[in-house]
């Protein structure tokens, strides 16, 4: 069996995934697969600590390209030098917070799919406040032998919007579409050059090179032994309202159970928006691979808390710039 044009980068894909209980899958159309993966169930809420730390360290093997994450292994008195970097490179938190889900949707391609990325963007910044423009990574799948999908990601993180509970998974399922819309208009040219320029800068051999190059520009003529088709990667982070679920009245399994089937009824609701949206955009040619994580919007100690709030704090953590507010020290 032959090596893989490229390995994974995720080096705790196992303990990742044993986050979430087992996924639920939807064969939405015969080249468009949704997952659900729902967090384990704490306390009434969705262990959502747990994850931060887990994307901390995802953090590393996504910011670094292959070359600077083998000088880190192989030298780990300079681990303390190569995390400084990746933290800086994450923008300082703000209400569009939106890195934490492009390293959701990276651990999901690497960790469950197994398509290993194939660029390193957070590094082309010449600036950690700045956002890379373009799709949320990219990254190479091999279906089946000699047959690759050049998967371009986007992933969204949206709350309900004040008048309407329950809206935040068809609007995170609609801007998504509205985003991949713009990609497919622009041909995937700016990802695709970028892909190109970048190969460099990963510790591939010679014959691994090429083989990427005969990937990404497969001969027109004579009888190709590789094909590749563009694809998606879509991460879908939403809201679950609990507001005035009782808690106290419940068990820890029928909290679970509640929460469990909440989530799952609120992405199927939106199977349809899916369908709706890839018929819409002229998107139907194209492969999918969608992910949906549920966040719960509940009180906590006295004060409303959501996916708004999750966002800041990932971006927290994974810049090591904190902006929630600091308590303010009661005068004696």
């Amino acid at each position: 069996m032959s090596s893989p044009a490229l390995p994974l980068s995720l080096m705790n894909r196992d303990r990742f995934l044993a986050l979430f209980y087992d996924p639920t899958r939807f064969d939405i159309h015969q080249k468009t697969v949704m997952h659900l993966h729902v967090l384990r169930v704490d306390g009434g809420d969705f262990a959502v600590k747990p994850l931060f730390k887990e994307l901390v360290n995802n953090s590393i093997s996504y910011v670094l390209s292959r070359q600077n994450l083998q000088k880190m292994l192989s030298d780990p008195s300079r681990m303390g030098e190569f995390f400084r970097k990746t933290q800086t490179q994450f923008k300082t938190p703000d209400a569009n917070a939106g890195e934490g889900g492009e390293l959701l949707l990276y651990s999901f391609l690497e960790g469950h799919l197994g398509a290993p990325k194939i660029l390193s963007k957070m590094e082309l910044k010449t600036s950690s406040e700045h956002y890379v423009h373009g799709t949320d990574g990219v990254h190479l799948l091999e279906a089946s032998p000699g047959n690759y999908q050049l998967i371009f990601g986007e992933s969204k993180m949206y709350g309900d919007t004040a008048r309407k509970v329950g809206s935040s998974a068809g609007r995170g399922v609609k801007a998504a579409f509205e985003s991949m819309g713009k990609v497919q208009e622009d041909d995937f040219d700016f990802d695709t050059w970028l892909v190109e320029s970048e190969l460099l800068k990963e510790s591939l051999d010679k014959a691994k090179v090429e083989l990427l190059a005969s990937i990404l520009l497969p001969p027109a003529s004579g009888m190709p032994t590789i094909t590749k088709s563009n694809a998606f990667g879509v991460f879908i982070g939403f809201e679950l309202d609990v507001t005035t679920y009782p808690f106290a009245d419940h068990t820890a399994q029928e909290i679970e159970s509640y929460l469990r089937e909440l989530a799952l009824s609120t992405i199927t609701a939106e199977v349809e928006t899916i369908r709706t949206e890839i018929q819409k955009r002229g998107l139907g040619g194209f492969q999918f691979h969608i992910y949906a994580v549920p966040f719960l919007k509940r009180n906590v100690n006295g004060s409303l808390r959501g996916i708004e709030n999750i966002r800041i704090d990932l971006a927290s953590e994974l810049s090591g710039k904190n902006l929630r507010p600091q308590k303010e020290k009661k005068k004696k």
